[in-house]
């Protein structure tokens, strides 16, 4: 419920002064054309972060097929517009299925991912505040100008936000916990220790990649489709293809950080803060782009998402080791 409300207040005060004739002329106005190029960058970011996860898979002794592996990517952003982060958990599930390897090692391998694209988000945030230090400046003004909006803007270890932050990812952790918990017939203590060792295991396959520079240069191709996406929608609204690569990067890492908020697949917290960024620039109806960027996006996730679901239940379990090495 907490989430629900959360969403709901930030979806207000993104929406707040604009009417639906103006969003509908806004959204009207855009090039189709453009907006086409951002879902394709962002159905190739799917195909790219798939094939990236089979890397850090690998040095567990499984070779799950592309196919597999794509498809529990695409459930794990279908299961988040039903609970936040819970994605993670199915998406482990899936696999876990479909290739017979150990969920509390897929779970590790998840949250080693996520860790790293975590530092990943952080060290471009950092070289885009080089960048454009006056414009992150001039947001942080601008969310601290709405008081009733619930984050915390003071003291130094983020408030409420960053507590929501830490919150959903142990939600992440405690979630697979009683998945495998409920699958094990063992004492708890034993259920415990091979819930551990798996998510050991899975955390180690970080650090022994057979194919390290595949990996990172995987993860580079993956920022750039990313990157691409802002870039695509930009031009494709009349307000803001004047905006340079630059602009489009510190876009990526608003809307970034809207997408991992605490909320169903980002609804609200993306659209509030591109929306403040885009004021930054003069751009009073950001919230049209906030809403092209994350309907459109969202549109392929529910699409794929629901091809990949018919695909884990009805095309059969295949057994590990089928893929290409």
């Amino acid at each position: 419920m907490l989430v629900l409300t959360l969403s709901g207040v930030l979806l207000y005060f993104a929406f707040r002064d604009v009417s639906w004739g103006e969003l509908l002329a806004g959204v009207g106005q855009a090039n189709g054309w453009w907006i086409a190029a951002s879902m394709a960058s962002g159905f190739a970011a799917f195909l790219i972060r798939a094939r990236r996860w089979q890397f850090i898979i690998h040095p567990l002794g499984y070779r799950p097929s592309f196919r597999n592996t794509y498809d529990a990517v695409m459930l794990t952003y279908l299961a988040n517009f039903a609970m936040p982060r819970m994605g993670e958990v199915v998406r482990c599930g899936a696999l876990r299925k479909t290739e017979k390897i150990p969920f509390e090692s897929l779970l590790g391998t998840v949250l080693m991912e996520r860790a790293f694209d975590a530092v990943c988000l952080l060290l471009i945030a950092a070289s885009v505040l080089a960048l454009r230090f006056e414009v992150f400046l001039a947001i942080w003004h601008e969310v601290s100008a709405a008081p009733t909006v619930p984050v915390e803007t003071s003291g130094g270890g983020g408030g409420v936000a960053g507590w929501l932050y830490v919150a959903a990812g142990v939600a992440v952790v405690v979630a697979g916990a009683v998945v495998a918990f409920r699958r094990r017939r063992t004492s708890p203590a034993g259920k415990l220790k091979h819930l551990w060792r798996g998510l050991l295991d899975g955390l180690k396959a970080g650090f022994r990649l057979q194919r390290r520079g595949a990996f990172f240069a995987y993860t580079a191709l993956l920022w750039v489709a990313y990157w691409l996406q802002a870039v695509t929608v930009m031009l494709a609204m009349p307000e803001t293809m004047h905006l340079g690569p630059v602009d489009a990067l510190f876009l990526m890492v608003v809307g970034g950080l809207g997408w991992v908020a605490p909320v169903n697949a980002g609804i609200g917290a993306y659209h509030f803060l591109i929306k403040c960024a885009l004021l930054i620039y003069g751009v009073h109806n950001g919230v049209v782009f906030a809403t092209i960027s994350h309907e459109t996006q969202s549109l392929v996730m529910i699409v794929f998402g629901v091809v990949s679901w018919i695909s884990v239940l009805w095309v059969g379990r295949k057994r590990p080791g089928r893929d290409q090495a």
